[in-house]
């Protein structure tokens, strides 16, 4: 396992203004549905463009049946169904940039997290991600714009990519998304993430949730952030399910949904993930500087799913 310098020097937190934090205390309760309903109903002909791409995409039977299980049950494993070669494009990325981890450890543009290491953000252009990117290329192949897009009924944008390192941090006490949380990038939000290492056990930091049923009564509260003792008092540890899976495995979490929490890594274990997150246009919050700049030939589909 490669690990990080003592001596490499954590960013700051960046922080967060009042009007977005305020949104965000809003997109945590069903006041953030009106919201979401309200811009929506301001671009109507925007809906019906992306309703009309999403239409032209690829279909099959199962990519359908695996968007009925996302909205039934709030996840899908969709290994089988995901392109094999751009997977293996993505990994060899990854693997190039593990190889140079205390280099890269240097250069992440967000620290907070203590238990892993953000390794693409020497990938960026003034903040963008060219979009023939590796890691752009699998965000966009049609089975995952297909299997989220039938769910949210609408074409989703790409909001990010990110290839993440998780290792063990001896004698700290759990933070941020190891505890168990719902995420608020927006009222739906899809993760696809790639395990780049093997996941075999617990001590590999599984990816790890409670579905959308169970998770239920975890939604429109305040609490951020919950611990093991805080959640099982709601509902039994029955319920939680483990991704424990090979490398180059796939999911797709509605991590709006679903309650979830990872990277618990024991000692001389480590884990190495890449995520894609997905949300509904149009975005609650005000749009963020662009992620990806155009590089070669787009579709008006992929400009669409990008924002370009």
């Amino acid at each position: 396992m490669t690990t990080i310098d003592a001596g490499v020097k954590t960013p700051k937190k960046q922080k967060i203004s009042q009007f977005r934090r305020l949104l965000w205390h809003v997109n945590r309760t069903d006041l953030g549905w009106l919201t979401k309903a309200a811009l929506t109903t301001l671009q109507p002909g925007a809906r019906a463009k992306r309703a009309a791409l999403l239409g032209q995409l690829p279909s099959k039977a199962e990519w359908s049946e695996a968007s009925r299980k996302l909205d039934r049950e709030g996840y899908v494993d969709v290994s089988q169904l995901m392109d094999r070669s751009l997977a293996q494009a993505v990994a060899t990325v990854a693997d190039d940039k593990v190889s140079r981890l205390n280099e890269l450890s240097d250069k992440q543009k967000l620290g907070h997290k203590s238990f892993w290491v953000s390794l693409l953000d020497e990938d960026l252009v003034n903040g963008a991600f060219a979009t023939d990117h590796p890691f752009v290329r699998y965000a966009l192949q049609p089975a995952a714009l297909r299997i989220i897009g039938e769910f949210m009924h609408d074409l989703p944008q790409l909001s990010d990519v990110l290839l993440t390192l998780s290792q063990p941090t001896p004698n700290q006490a759990l933070s941020y998304s190891q505890l168990w949380h719902l995420d608020h990038d927006d009222k739906r939000v899809c993760k696809l993430f790639i395990y780049l290492t093997d996941v075999q056990n617990t001590a590999d930091g599984p990816f790890t949730f409670i579905p959308a049923g169970p998770s239920k009564p975890f939604r429109n509260t305040l609490k951020s952030h919950m611990s093991d003792a805080q959640v099982f008092a709601k509902t039994g540890p029955d319920a939680v399910k483990e991704m424990i899976a090979p490398r180059l495995s796939a999911f797709i979490i509605n991590t709006a949904r679903c309650l979830h929490m990872g990277s618990r890594i024991q000692s001389d274990h480590s884990r190495l993930l890449y995520t894609a997150t997905y949300i509904q246009q149009p975005r609650i919050y005000p749009e963020p500087p662009a992620r990806f700049r155009a590089v070669g030939t787009l579709t008006e589909l992929e400009r669409t799913v990008m924002r370009l």
